[in-house]
């Protein structure tokens, strides 16, 4: 098998810097900082979303929702994921996190994606929040 030279695999990702971008990106988010977001998203994400639409989706989400609690890390996944229609070819970040939201400290599961675009530079790709 001949290796990938653009591939950035796991043992080429420093996880505790990844871990602390994506909690950046939560961070902004629970500011209300979406326009910044979108702007340091990345491109494929951009094209794949109108800009209001990505404001008016977060400014909901954390209108009914309010500020994560107890947010622990629980998972990351470092792939190149082919075949599916929906991303751009390129080696993608999905983190995981436990979180608590609401009065009744709701258990949900909140999910950063990232992707590698310039060397060493990891952008917003997609973000998503479900009940647990």
């Amino acid at each position: 098998m001949q290796a990938d030279a653009g591939r950035v695999g796991l043992e080429d990702v420093d996880i505790t810097r990844l871990g602390m971008a994506a909690m950046r990106f939560i961070k902004a988010i629970e500011q209300g900082q979406h326009e910044v977001l979108w702007d340091a998203a990345s491109k494929a994400f951009r094209q794949s979303m109108p800009r209001d639409a990505f404001i008016d989706s977060l400014t909901h989400r954390h209108g009914v929702l309010g500020c994560g609690t107890g947010r622990r890390w629980t998972a990351i996944r470092v792939d190149r994921p082919e075949g599916r229609v929906q991303w751009l070819p390129g080696t993608y970040a999905r983190l995981e996190f436990s979180v608590s939201f609401g009065a009744t400290e709701a258990p949900h599961r909140e999910v950063v994606t990232l992707r590698h675009e310039e060397p060493g530079v990891w952008r917003l790709a997609g973000y998503g929040v479900k009940a647990a």
